[in-house]
């Protein structure tokens, strides 16, 4: 498993503990959807990640109030750190954004993506959505 190059590491790894976000919506954890945040990953910075967002506390409100990813989604789902690692993922802190953390990935096939996705919940209500102006 390819890991991230250290100019986008953060120092501080994530808890077990820590309930992680998904950007919500019905296909976020599509094998499409997963496929070309993958590919977009690996072309950028030369590992296959899924970009995820911590939540302190299981405070889904106010990961949704600093993400805007997050709180435009009315639905999300979320897994543990701990859940993804047992499950052979490593869970790394990546890029300026204290909320923000990569899932990385062995490689960007079908069946890593079904192993990720029985890491997560199901859909559930986002109680920190904020419908977009329109």
């Amino acid at each position: 498993m390819l890991l991230p190059p250290s100019d986008v590491l953060r120092p501080e790894p994530p808890p077990d503990d820590l309930l992680l976000v998904v950007r919500g919506g019905t296909k976020t954890l599509s094998d499409g959807h997963l496929a070309n945040q993958a590919a977009d990953c690996w072309e950028r910075h030369r590992f296959f990640g899924v970009s995820v967002f911590g939540a302190p506390g299981d405070d889904l409100v106010a990961v949704s109030a600093a993400v805007r990813a997050i709180r435009i989604r009315p639905v999300v789902r979320v897994a543990r750190c701990g859940a993804l690692r047992a499950a052979g993922f490593e869970v790394l802190p990546t890029f300026s954004n204290p909320w923000h953390f990569s899932v990385v990935l062995p490689d960007a096939t079908p069946a890593t993506f079904e192993g990720l996705r029985t890491c997560f919940g199901g859909l559930a209500p986002n109680p920190g959505y904020v419908a977009l102006d329109t």
